[in-house]
């Protein structure tokens, strides 16, 4: 009797056991679920962020030429006691030189070329045409200049475009730069597009029409 006893004890102590725990092989399968969970949070959370500061930069230099056209159209003094109410204001974005795709300049442009004619450096003060170096941060970048054309067909590979707006029209003052820096003058040109770039390789693009119509798509 005592031996029946004793081994039906063990028995339903042996059988219980997979129950109360895990096994090797569950663990294993639990951990591999948990890591998958994990990498797909991460990977959004990243494309997310990735997306939220390319859209912030966009945003950005839309809002900039906003300011610029105003400033154009309206009667802003170059700087406070200067008594120049004259000049146009613009922005210029670049790729010739380097370092040039992660920045642009605001500029006043004080003798009517319709060109920031200044250092890449933005001095400002004096006789400079720079008004603001802007930095583009989180490792976004501007990845390429266009020329937008009516047949809805861009041409890329500019190296700088210069837009700025003259006292008292809204439209926009566009010249183009190819590679070599020499001026160009597409034909069927009605504006610049500006794309930029996420660490991430997300595209956001900012374009300025020669009728002075601003889009951020």
């Amino acid at each position: 009797m005592c031996s029946m006893s004793y081994h039906s004890r063990n028995n339903h102590s042996l059988s219980a056991g997979p129950v109360a725990g895990f096994t090797l092989i569950e663990l294993l399968v639990s951990i591999a679920i948990v890591s998958v969970i994990l990498t797909i949070i991460v990977s959004n959370q990243s494309t997310y962020t990735d997306n939220a500061a390319l859209s912030n930069l966009s945003d950005q230099i839309g809002l900039t030429l906003s300011q610029a056209q105003a400033y154009g159209i309206g009667v802003r003094e170059l700087f406070p006691g200067s008594s120049d109410f004259s000049a146009s204001y613009g922005l210029v974005f670049s790729l010739l030189d380097s370092g040039s795709d992660s920045v642009y300049l605001s500029f006043a442009d004080r003798n009517g070329n319709k060109l920031y004619d200044g250092d890449w450096s933005c001095p400002t003060g004096g006789i400079s045409e720079c008004i603001e170096k802007t930095d583009i941060s989180r490792g976004n970048r501007i990845d390429s200049l266009c020329v937008v054309r009516a047949a809805d067909t861009d041409i890329c590979g500019i190296g700088r475009v210069d837009i700025s707006f003259i006292r008292p029209n809204t439209e926009a003052q566009i010249i183009f730069f190819d590679a070599g820096g020499g001026t160009l003058n597409p034909p069927g040109s009605i504006g610049a597009r500006v794309i930029l770039r996420s660490p991430g390789a997300l595209t956001k693009s900012v374009v300025i029409y020669k009728t002075g119509q601003i889009s951020v798509p």
